[in-house]
């Protein structure tokens, strides 16, 4: 297990850019799947993708990628944003822009860990603030994206969590 999956897998939850495809295929982690469904993007127009971008992901969303929707019926930085405020604080982080539950900041912060070489901590903070709700974003993502880029995302996210578990 290494920082360059959870890196990629934060960068894949990003909102697209005109260059998002070409980093993304850049980036040092490579899935199997990685160049089908980059292929597939490429035969859509950028506001295509990015439409279902904000669809799956963007507040009201069908899967939205934040803890406390999944645990607090739908609320947006709920309490869990307010736990991994306090926590990133702990690492002299403070998290601009998207609440502290964002899966793709919380992917970085594993990354992180796992930077240092510290599996346990990374493996703590799985258990302690997505072990709770990740497959379910994953099940939804699996079943409602309509990009194979977000369906393979969403399995890729279950493989990495696995690693994860004790």
């Amino acid at each position: 297990m290494c920082a360059e999956v959870w890196r990629f897998i934060a960068m894949a939850l990003a909102e697209p850019a005109a260059d998002s495809a070409e980093l993304i295929s850049e980036q040092p982690y490579q899935p199997e799947w990685l160049t089908s469904a980059l292929g597939e993007l490429a035969t859509v127009a950028l506001d295509v993708w990015q439409g279902e971008h904000t669809r799956l992901f963007t507040f009201p969303a069908v899967c939205p990628p934040f803890a406390s929707t999944f645990l607090e019926d739908g609320v947006l930085d709920g309490h869990r944003a307010g736990e991994l405020e306090r926590f990133y604080g702990q690492y002299d982080l403070a998290i601009q822009g998207l609440p502290a539950d964002y899966l793709g900041t919380m992917a970085e912060f594993i990354g992180f860990f796992l930077e240092k070489d510290d599996t346990s901590a990374a493996a703590d903070f799985y258990r302690e603030y997505l072990a709770d709700w990740l497959d379910r974003f994953c099940d939804c993502l699996e079943r409602h994206a309509e990009f194979m880029f977000y369906r393979e995302l969403a399995g890729e996210i279950r493989r990495q969590a696995r690693g994860l578990r004790p």
